[in-house]
């Protein structure tokens, strides 16, 4: 399988909440941590929602100069009290304890506002604290914690940074933070009072190269183009070697069209910016993007060739990649082979015996589960290139690995063990094994295509097929809606009027009487992209009943005509989807998006009941999912009590 996407494209930007140091459930000692102490904690269940979980997993979120490093410290229990410690270093600035049990399917969030404390100097937060909880409450603490976002909170805390740190405003990346809180949080009311604050930074003397990029970008952001031109022009006049120069020529690489134009545009990008230390990541991307340049060239040589002085993560990841691109064509299967075998092999001993260092950012826990995970997708194109050799035993294998560490739960990995199975078992098991995924919701369409084949040879006809198919489907679809129902909300929808492709208002008021399915995405965003053939087959299915209507905002774009760019991306996949235009994120923003593709179903009245986030990679469970909330929110079905 292609390492190509994440399962949802995240848009968090960096703000401040107020310095929280008093909890009810949790005591902190010092109670106010400076660089360099040792930090001791004591958390309570009793006075928390984990009042009755046995077992309290704790986790230290420590936010630093040099990123987030997640902690993982020992606890001591004592009644129904957990206590650790641990130490700060001279790079934190901010700290958030994470609470769950039962592997984190329950959290202590603090009532939603999360359990965040600030580093300290002296008596006040140090700067750094304010953009480290700022990333917490717009978006990133959802995640982590479900907490709430608060861009209100955000903003009096971004305020009260500078009010502390009167100098912090004259920094490019806090002001920046401040920009994006204000946008965030007074909406459509921020255009003019960013323009004010814009107008008072270019009034300044002496403007640094990151304070034009400021201007330039917030002027094109309210589509001010020849302003944000006007500074654009003057920053490279007056930085003529500045950053944006070398960030130019890097994107000429990434924008060049072939493996030889990339070659000679990184041999040009090189000779002008000899590489340091410090460019090691850079060069590996941009190696690697030609590498997969010339894999869609099929010039496999060359390839290899860019790909050999990779760290092994990286050219592991190239040769999976081309592989998959190489297995899914049935073509170079040699060359798709001896690229496969090897990224596979290496993932598999990374599995075992890692020598990657773990990530700061994740646990223990997440580390080894990304390891197998890494060696699943690795084997199952390994598998499909076995599969088109003909290698069916021991493609088998790598499927039947891949397959098994998700669990048979993802329904494309099934896909390809149940192909091989097929080669490899009696008929009789591998239709037994195969009628299992589709009982759990976990089959493909061309899993479900293998039944038939193997139901039509067993009976020497498609007669009965399906009401069979019928029958095995419900368990799951009932199952699915169960779970559905437990996750059904009422809450009011935020009223919004957009302009669609063709300069109409659209307003959700105007939709009153129908279910209104929202689909925020991008074009840039790859979950969005690979999600909508699922999407524009759920619209066909139900273009019959006039009371439902699809919507999809294109929103979080930074091209220059949206409208255009949207437009094209329509025309050229042939997608009939009604877009309205975003423009300025707000209605993003007043629905708390967080990351996208995310839906939303609301009901006849104006009510969201459903909200789903990011796409599995599976058409047919998206086509049923969203076919099914649409479904239970004509029905007006009573939302479960949610228990604070």
């Amino acid at each position: 399988m292609k390492k190509l996407m994440v399962a949802v494209c995240l848009f968090i930007i960096s703000g401040a909440v107020k310095a929280q140091v008093k909890f009810e459930a949790l005591q902190i000692t010092p109670s106010m941590p400076k660089h360099g102490q040792t930090v001791s904690f004591k958390y309570d269940k009793k006075l928390s929602p984990l009042i009755d979980e046995k077992k309290i997993d704790v986790l230290l979120y420590v936010f630093g100069k040099k990123g987030m490093n997640v902690l993982e410290p020992k606890t001591v229990q004592t009644g129904t009290v957990f206590s650790g410690n641990f130490k700060l270093d001279s790079n934190a600035t901010c700290i958030a304890f994470g609470f769950s049990a039962n592997d984190n399917k329950v959290k202590d969030n603090n009532a939603g506002d999360g359990y965040i404390v600030p580093v300290y100097e002296k008596n006040k937060p140090v700067l750094g604290y304010y953009a480290a909880a700022g990333s917490l409450y717009n978006g990133y603490g959802e995640y982590l914690f479900n907490m709430k976002t608060a861009a209100d909170k955000n903003l009096a805390l971004i305020e009260e940074g500078m009010k502390d740190y009167p100098d912090a405003k004259n920094d490019a990346a806090y002001f920046s933070s401040y920009l994006y809180a204000i946008n965030s949080a007074k909406k459509k009311e921020a255009q003019p009072v960013i323009i004010e604050k814009l107008n008072e930074l270019a009034a300044q003397s002496n403007l640094k190269e990151a304070d034009y990029g400021i201007l330039s970008q917030w002027y094109n952001r309210f589509k001010m183009k020849s302003t944000a031109d006007s500074f654009t022009n003057i920053m490279k006049e007056k930085f003529p070697d500045g950053k944006w120069k070398k960030t130019e020529a890097m994107n000429v690489v990434y924008k060049a069209k072939g493996g030889d134009s990339k070659k000679a545009a990184f041999e040009e990008y090189i000779k002008a910016y000899p590489p340091t230390a410090d460019d090691k990541q850079t060069i590996n991307y941009l190696k690697s993007n030609i590498a997969e340049a010339y894999q869609k060239d099929k010039n496999y040589e060359a390839l290899k060739y860019w790909a050999k002085d990779l760290p092994m993560a990286d050219k592991a990841s190239v040769y999976n990649n081309s592989a998959w691109y190489m297995a899914l064509a049935n073509e170079a299967l040699p060359e798709a082979k001896q690229m496969s075998y090897e990224a596979t092999a290496w993932a598999k001993k990374e599995m075992t015996s890692p020598v990657e260092k773990k990530p700061g950012s994740i646990t223990k826990k997440q580390w080894d589960e990304q390891r197998k995970r890494q060696y699943a997708m690795y084997g199952d194109t390994y598998s499909l290139i076995l599969y088109n050799l003909k290698d069916y035993k021991n493609g088998f294998r790598y499927a039947k690995d891949a397959a098994s560490i998700n669990e048979f739960k993802n329904a494309e990995y099934n896909e390809r063990y149940s192909e091989l199975l097929i080669k490899v078992s009696p008929a009789e098991k591998a239709k037994k094994e195969i009628e299992k995924f589709v009982k759990d919701g976990a089959a493909t369409s061309k899993t479900k295509e293998l039944l038939k084949n193997l139901y039509v040879e067993e009976k020497k006809s498609d007669k009965g097929f399906d009401e069979y198919l019928t029958k095995l489907e419900a368990a799951a679809k009932e199952k699915r809606r169960e779970e559905l129902a437990k996750s059904m909300i009422n809450e009011a929808a935020p009223k919004f009027t957009l302009k669609d492709l063709d300069g109409n208002d659209i307003s959700l008021a105007g939709l009153n009487g129908k279910v209104v399915v929202v689909d925020f995405w991008a074009t840039w965003c790859g979950p969005c992209i690979a999600s909508m053939p699922a999407m524009k087959a759920v619209q066909e299915k139900l273009k019959a009943r006039d009371d439902v209507k699809f919507v999809f905002v294109d929103t979080w774009e930074s091209v220059e005509n949206k409208k255009q760019n949207a437009a094209d991306f329509m025309t050229k996949n042939n997608y009939p989807f009604h877009v309205l235009l975003d423009n300025e994120d707000k209605v993003v923003a007043d629905f708390k998006v967080s990351g996208i593709p995310t839906k939303f179903i609301i009901d006849k009245t104006g009510n969201i009941r459903f909200k789903s986030v990011g796409f599995g990679g599976n058409d047919d469970a998206l086509i049923d999912e969203v076919s099914m909330m649409v479904e239970m929110a004509s029905a007006d079905m009573p939302a479960k009590k949610q228990v604070k």
